[in-house]
């Protein structure tokens, strides 16, 4: 996944910084009838440092990759930005001045991902919705019968011919997956700054249209305009393998740069971020619904924290929503070859294909993994409650470039992707059992002895999280009532948190358990969350990598759950999951926060 978030970061004149405002956690109708408990927040603060350890430098390298895997409440910077934002309608990419594309700080794309030029740029028209006489219904790819996998194999065959005989045909396989790399690795830019459809309110409705012409470009070159995708149906226990159909080698929908060792049936770590769970494939399916249900029923019960935040041109933030970051992207890292490894040429890896931006849509996979995560736009609204679009004129009125199945080119807007059967298209439903997989097992029997952990005064400041620790902690009270609960969030904070930002970093947070928790069991109510980190990508000669942040988590639907809202002190474990010896923490506090 390191690679998969990789791009480049631009000039940013301002320190900066990441700074929340109070969230609602008020419940929802719709949350109580699903789990009857209030939402469980996070909210982080971000800057950037430099090596000698001073602050609010001008730098070139912006603290991007922050990513918070809120397992026990998920919620990144986005939810800290209020919609009236400087956000402004993102147009389309200038084409014209589309460049070299970035894997890293010191590598570049070896061919040129820019779209080709159509006549007259000036003149795109907006892209309308042909007439249709049947709906596309896009099914399960652990459900596809050999007739539709043939089919699809044909049409990317012939998507594959042209990348021989017109390699300039917008339709063609390769200037498909191109799209992919040039909005996503640098190549365009807008107003200055580098384009980047990841990690904030673009996310959702720039994978609809590119997936919207891509299945009609397949449809076309093989004369079927009912032709849709299939779906890789992670969020489901039969869907939880690499899917077969694209797992037969010498077919159009095979790729070699995939990991070797998720073959063969293996069941995928939604939370996968590098390294292999060691546990059963029944606990691993557990886990995987825990994480659904985290990230599309407790921690997106509104549209900023599902979408993600406003894409702001004059600063380069990243408010990335909570399916793009779980299981989005650990599914593209668990598909895609291991980092520095060696592949098939001889090249070392950056996580290609599926791992890595520029080349993901290399692998046919990228688009069946892709239509279930559009597909969770749609089952996140049926959810209820205050699910719905955004509505914010800056989101509707964003525009795209693609070309359609005629080879013709078109602008779109978000405005016009909202609603899947208006676009021609709808999914074939299958069972959600996330909806009901709130984690209510305790790891623990009764209260932790917190007279036995050092209290937090003797734990921070702490170096280096190169073990699992535990303390105590005082609360700033107890026995609270509801209403007090629904007017402020108890926030747990870890204040100034310190590593060096070109590695990963993951470290898992627990309640009222000691340092001996097995951390590789999610489905725990006891688990409050995880703050990770993906590596980032600097141009060459930087020297500021040391990131600071401050990470917190909502615990008040926690300590229900697990029946401290009477105790004065509870036990604090971190777990370090990933690089822990190169990460310190000044502090952790325990405070109110209004809502």
């Amino acid at each position: 996944m390191a690679s998969l978030c990789n791009s480049s970061s631009t000039s940013l004149k301002t320190p900066f910084t990441c700074s929340s405002t109070s969230l609602s956690s008020t419940p929802k109708p719709s949350q109580l009838f699903l789990h009857g408990k209030r939402n469980q927040m996070f909210k982080v603060s971000c800057k950037v440092t430099n090596n000698n350890g001073d602050q609010n430098v001008e730098t070139n390298s912006v603290d991007r990759r922050n990513v918070l895997l809120g397992l026990g409440g998920l919620y990144g910077v986005a939810n800290a930005i209020p919609l009236a934002a400087s956000a402004a309608p993102t147009p389309p990419p200038d084409l014209s001045s589309c460049s070299i594309a970035r894997i890293n700080e010191n590598q570049v794309v070896s061919y040129s991902c820019c779209a080709p030029k159509p006549d007259d740029i000036e003149k795109v028209p907006y892209y309308k919705f042909p007439s249709m006489t049947k709906l596309r219904v896009r099914q399960p790819a652990h459900e596809a019968n050999e007739e539709y996998i043939a089919k699809y194999n044909l049409g990317v065959s012939k998507m594959r011919d042209l990348d021989k005989t017109q390699p300039l045909n917008p339709i063609g396989f390769k200037q498909q997956a191109n799209i992919h790399c040039a909005y996503c690795n640098g190549a365009y830019r807008i107003g200055g700054k580098e384009l980047q459809v990841h990690n904030s309110w673009l996310f959702f409705p720039f994978h609809r249209w590119y997936l919207y012409f891509y299945e009609r470009i397949v449809g076309k070159l093989i004369d079927d305009p009912t032709f849709a995708l299939p779906y890789w149906n992670w969020d489901h226990p039969k869907g939880m393998r690499f899917p077969a159909m694209y797992d037969r080698e010498g077919t159009s929908l095979f790729d070699v740069t995939r990991d070797q060792s998720h073959r063969n049936g293996a069941v995928i770590d939604l939370g996968f971020f590098g390294n292999e769970v060691e546990t059963t494939q029944l606990q691993l399916m557990s886990n995987n619904l825990t994480l659904m249900y985290r990230q599309m029923v407790t921690n997106a019960p509104c549209p900023r924290m599902f979408f993600g935040g406003p894409y702001d041109l004059g600063i380069n933030t990243e408010l990335p929503g909570t399916i793009e970051n779980i299981p989005h992207g650990p599914v593209h890292i668990w598909s895609g070859t291991v980092t520095g490894s060696t592949l098939p040429n001889g090249a070392i890896s950056n996580g290609e294909n599926m791992g890595h931006f520029y080349s993901a849509g290399l692998d046919p996979v990228f688009f069946c993994h892709h239509s279930n995560v559009d597909r969770m736009w749609s089952e996140w609204k049926a959810t209820g409650g205050k699910r719905t679009d955004i509505t914010h004129k800056d989101w509707l009125n964003s525009e795209f470039f693609f070309y359609d199945e005629n080879e013709n080119p078109y602008r779109v807007k978000v405005r016009d992707c909202l609603d899947t059967k208006k676009m021609g298209y709808d999914y074939k439903p299958m069972a959600t059992p996330w909806r009901n997989f709130k984690p209510l097992t305790k790891a623990s029997a009764g209260k932790v002895n917190t007279s036995s952990i050092p209290p937090v005064s003797q734990v921070f400041p702490l170096a280096k999280l190169d073990k699992a620790i535990s303390f105590s902690i005082n609360r700033p009270t107890s026995s609270r009532t509801q209403q007090e609960k629904n007017a402020q969030e108890e926030m747990l904070t870890f204040n100034s948190i310190r590593y060096d930002n070109r590695g990963y970093i993951r470290f898992d947070v627990f309640l009222n358990v000691d340092n001996n928790v097995n951390a590789n069991e999610l489905d725990k109510a006891e688990f409050a969350g995880s703050y990770t980190s993906l590596p980032h990508v600097h141009r060459a000669g930087e020297t500021n990598h040391i990131a600071t942040v401050d990470f917190q988590l909502a615990i008040t639907e926690l300590l229900e759950d697990i029946g401290l809202e009477d105790e004065e002190t509870i036990a604090v474990t971190l777990v370090p999951k990933r690089g822990g010896e190169g990460i310190s923490i000044e502090s952790a506090t325990i405070s109110l926060a209004d809502c």
